[in-house]
């Protein structure tokens, strides 16, 4: 008989997963029960973990003597971290946005450092609901038991844009695959709605050339940017693109917009107002330096009554600060355009004027924009075209109603006739007399008559003898060459251009049936002939040579244009001082 006196009874329960064992011992004579045995991998014919009744199961642990069990640990549970399925968040007033949550020990806290955002934390979904209600910025901080924590960053702002449903882009004339690109580009972002600073970016639509008659529908992926300002906007737009078949388009008048040349720090405004309408298609000829700031120049559009549909062809080049190569190229681009009529067509509705941007961006200080681009009516009425100068973060349609900026005193602006164009033209038979050379570029013929009065009665009135178009800018004329060999042995023949002023010049003339502009990159001595083009002549062979020639921005004009047996010297490789590399990369 076991005597109990002097001991207390324990009545011990050791849960053992679903099994428990009731003991009834006195802890001084006997010993504590054995430790749970560890899990084996291995297959057992007894799925429960409780032995089979009336067996004991044996300890893989050696049985301790009479000594306490040590005491449980206190150490806590380990844990994964807190992970977030995005670190930045942007929420527009009144939409919530919901993060993923992974991670921690038992339940987590949300804390907003701000009073934009309402925070919602669900344990059980495992989701952080974020609320905007006043624009702001700040960060929401999730925390468990263990102090382990997670931050994510939230901006409460309006949102960068609106990504447009639907897109509808026409186009005329031959297109590239990137003139298609730019234009689906430039078409979402007519319908964005941007924020002022925002950017956007459209992808996901690829097609081959593309010419009249040809369509095409697709799904572009759009993502307009706030830049940590607005919130940004991603998603889909459905784009319908058609291409055109329309006549040449060959403008009737020149809006010339070159004052002030120099665009100091008040000069964001109105630069040069025309008007086109279907019977007068006009070439806007866009050249201007901004001095301070950072700003955009804009071709803008504006119904002077009902929508209308404005067919627009042209080029630019710049900003950058290679001046005779920004007019250079702005030329030559034009020209790379104009050949396969490849354009755009811009719908005008009333009170939503429809901007152009020019240039590849913004105009830092000292840098040239050069664009040149032809516009015409399609079909309802009048279109009120201006030239807008607007500083970064300016919205260019609240400088619309201001009157056109005053002149700087050069008077370089107007509109010019650019119907009967004189042609570029040039008559020589070998043995006989060099012909008079051509001068391009001129204000006055030698008889005192203006190349291109202004046709603007207010302009002329304030200009007087220096309203008339000086250097051609804009004009684009036909070539016309008549070379005769009437002699029984092959020979050539040199164009040749030779400057007219001391300063660069530099020449871009298309001839008819090359792939190509030929390109003079800049010659600067008057009394040097510069070679332009050879032509070699078989016995007897008369040839007639066209093309098509327009002076480039920049270039010190008058410069002459003649035919001579005599091959004159190729364009030096500095002719106008070193070459910032051609082409600039950034023009």
């Amino acid at each position: 008989m076991i005597s109990i006196r002097g001991c207390a009874l324990a009545v011990v329960v050791v849960a053992l997963v679903s099994a428990a064992v009731p003991a009834s011992v006195c802890a001084q004579s006997l010993p504590p029960p054995p430790p749970p045995p560890v899990p084996s991998a291995t297959a057992t014919p007894f799925p429960s973990l409780s032995p089979p009744p009336g067996t004991q199961s044996p300890s893989p642990f050696p049985t301790p003597s009479g000594g306490p069990s040590p005491p449980p640990s206190t150490s806590p549970l380990p844990g994964l971290p807190i992970r977030v399925d995005r670190s930045r968040v942007g929420v527009v007033p009144g939409t919530t946005i919901v993060v993923n949550v992974s991670g921690g020990v038992g339940p987590l806290v949300a804390q907003a450092s701000f009073d934009g955002v309402d925070v919602r934390y669900d344990d059980l979904t495992r989701r952080l609901s974020l609320t905007g209600r006043t624009n702001g910025r700040g960060t929401v901080t999730l925390s468990d038991a263990a102090g382990d924590t997670a931050v994510v960053n939230v901006l409460v702002a309006p949102p960068a844009g609106v990504v447009p449903n639907d897109a509808l882009v026409e186009l005329a004339g031959t297109v590239s695959p990137q003139f298609a690109r730019d234009r689906v580009q430039a078409a979402v972002a007519q319908l964005a709605q941007m924020q002022p600073g925002t950017t956007l970016s459209v992808g996901g639509v690829n097609t081959a050339a593309l010419r009249p008659g040809d369509a095409l529908e697709a799904r572009a992926n759009v993502a307009i940017r706030g830049n940590d300002n607005y919130v940004d906007q991603i998603g889909t737009t459905n784009v319908h693109l058609r291409v055109d078949s329309l006549p040449p388009l060959d403008p009737l008048v020149l809006f010339y917009s070159d004052d002030p040349e120099r665009l100091g720090p008040l000069d964001d405004g109105v630069l040069l107002r025309g008007t086109i309408d279907a019977t007068r298609p006009a070439r806007a000829y866009v050249y201007h330096v901004s001095d301070a700031g950072s700003r955009r120049l804009y071709i803008a559009l504006q119904a002077a009554g009902g929508t209308s549909r404005v067919q627009v062809l042209g080029a630019s080049a710049g900003p950058n600060d290679a001046f005779s190569y920004v007019g250079h190229l702005s030329t030559k681009r034009y020209l790379l355009e104009r050949a396969p009529q490849e354009s755009f067509v811009a719908t005008v509705a009333p009170g939503l004027p429809y901007f152009i941007p020019l240039g590849a961006g913004p105009l830092l200080p000292g840098q040239l924009l050069a664009s040149i681009d032809d516009l015409r009516v399609l079909d309802g009425g009048p279109v009120n075209v201006m030239v807008v100068a607007a500083g970064t973060g300016v919205d260019p349609s609240t400088l619309l109603g201001q009157p056109e900026h005053p002149s700087d005193g050069h008077f370089r602006r107007g509109e010019f006739s650019l119907a009967n164009v004189p042609p570029l033209a040039l008559a020589y038979t070998v043995g006989g007399p060099e012909p008079q050379p051509f001068a391009a570029g001129v204000r006055y013929y030698a008889n005192g008559q203006a190349a291109f009065p202004n046709l603007r009665p207010d302009l002329n009135a304030q200009a007087g003898q220096r309203a008339p178009l000086a250097g051609d800018y804009g004009v684009l004329r036909s070539v016309s060459l008549q070379i005769a060999n009437p002699t029984s042995a092959p020979q050539n023949v040199y164009l040749y251009e030779q400057p007219g002023a001391n300063g660069g010049v530099t020449t871009n003339i298309w001839f008819t049936g090359d792939p190509a502009p030929t390109e003079v990159l800049c010659v600067s001595d008057p009394s040097q002939r510069y070679l332009v083009k050879g032509f070699g002549l078989a016995p007897g062979q008369t040839l007639t040579v066209t093309g098509s020639y327009m002076t480039d921005g920049t270039s010190f004009l008058p410069v002459y244009f003649g035919l001579t047996p005599t091959l004159p010297p190729a364009a030096p490789p500095n002719g106008c001082g070193p070459k910032p590399g051609y082409p600039p990369p950034s023009i």
